[in-house]
């Protein structure tokens, strides 16, 4: 997992040409060993107010989970819970489609838990943690420059099923209709270079890969607990054959 923080024009791509076509050419991302990647980005876009703002009001700011080249996940993701600093009204945040994002004014800068659940995936979900930032590690606060501290990082599958691979399928397309709000930032968010990209992609491999042996390692223990209980009833058994009436 690697971060990427950073100011961005906060009027960039206003008058952008606007894309129509899937965002990926390749699509599912699919390595020899048969595992299937998603990759995703989470984090978050600050803009500053100006000196004439409330003084609990200084950013407008967004915290979000998207597709690593804007893909739409909705397809994949059920939903996604932000869990915001508690002096906010209604902390706790639960976004069910694209996009993924919560927008709020305020002034401070606090860890953001993110909640990701899958249509297909562990009950408990993906966690993960955000840092707000809100003002640039360097130079002045401007209100024509935005304030982007982001994550990349993936979604791992060792062979899905039919019904999940359909899923991660559909997710290469735009979104539709996001809103103001999400085209606000939209096009301050690109996708990952690649050759981060490509190690991020190694670490989660290795991740899947240590955590299907885990698996194995105590399936293989609870074969060898039955195995011995098996014996001992055996023994039990051959026990009692031998007693006379």
């Amino acid at each position: 997992e690697m971060g990427d923080e950073g100011e961005a024009g906060a009027g960039a791509g206003g008058g952008a040409e606007k894309q129509t076509g899937p965002p990926n050419e390749v699509w599912p991302i699919k390595d020899k060993d048969g595992y299937i990647t998603v990759p995703f980005a989470f984090g978050s876009v600050a803009f500053w107010q100006g000196k004439r703002a409330a003084e609990f009001q200084t950013h407008k700011w967004h915290v979000y989970v998207r597709g690593a080249n804007n893909e739409d996940l909705t397809h994949l993701i059920e939903r996604v819970i932000f869990q915001l600093h508690p002096s906010f009204n209604n902390p706790t945040r639960v976004v069910d489609t694209a996009p993924f994002h919560v927008s709020e004014l305020g002034w401070g800068e606090f860890e953001i838990a993110i909640k990701i659940f899958l249509h297909e995936g562990p009950e408990q979900g993906l966690e993960l943690r955000h840092m707000l930032a809100l003002w640039p590690k360097t130079g002045e606060a401007s209100k024509n420059r935005a304030v982007v501290a982001e994550k990349h990082d993936e979604l791992v599958f060792n062979e899905p099923s039919e019904s999940l691979l359909q899923r991660i399928h559909m997710c290469n397309s735009r979104l539709v209709n996001a809103g103001k709000a999400w085209g606000e930032i939209e096009a301050l968010l690109g996708p990952p270079n690649e050759q981060d990209e490509l190690l991020r992609m190694q670490a989660a491999q290795r991740r899947v890969q240590a955590e299907t042996e885990l698996v194995m390692e105590e399936y293989e223990k609870e074969e060898q607990g039955h195995s011995l209980v098996g014996e001992d009833v055996r023994r039990l058994e051959a026990g009692q054959g031998r007693k006379g009436p």
